[in-house]
């Protein structure tokens, strides 16, 4: 049914909930997993720099951040099959960057962590998620941070103490 899994990954410890939810997944329906990082747009200056910026290093820096990130996950993943996919400097937008590799890769899932935020805060930060399910024909799993977690997720070992995750229809 879902032959190949799509799991977006930011380095959060949001990430951590969506892990056990897509290897489950994967098992129960042989898959192909890939856990994708998306290079986030350098931050643009305007006027006279303070210092030096050189874009090359900041770029190697960012790669080398968002390769970092996709090891992590794909070792928490414990499915050794997953393919980890960085893109590097997407679109302007991560959801779309996000849903053209579900495009191009033909997935058949999407699977992403939510804040669950609401009100202001969702206004005011917006949500990947939300654009990534407006934009893919494919189903999208969303797996929310559970309430006794969210006063954890900026803890440093946020990974080693999650509870379990909450799945979403």
């Amino acid at each position: 049914m879902f032959d190949h899994i799509l799991v977006p990954i930011d380095g959060s410890p949001l990430t951590a909930f969506t892990l056990p939810v897509v290897a489950d997944l994967a098992r129960r329906h042989n898959s192909s997993v890939t856990l994708l990082y998306v290079s986030p747009r350098p931050a643009v200056t305007y006027g006279e720099p303070t210092s030096s910026y050189d874009p090359a290093e900041d770029r190697r820096r960012m790669q080398a951040k968002g390769l970092q990130r996709l090891e992590v996950a794909h070792t928490a993943l414990k499915y050794p099959t997953a393919e980890l996919l960085y893109v590097d400097d997407g679109a302007p937008e991560m959801a779309q960057a996000i849903a053209d590799v579900a495009q191009r890769q033909g997935v058949a899932l999407v699977v992403m962590g939510s804040h669950g935020r609401s009100g202001l805060a969702h206004f005011k930060r917006g949500s990947i998620t939300e654009g990534v399910m407006r934009r893919v024909e494919v189903p999208v799993l969303v797996v929310r941070t559970p309430k006794s977690a969210a006063s954890m997720l900026d803890r440093a070992d946020a990974w080693q103490t999650l509870p379990t995750p909450e799945v979403c229809a």
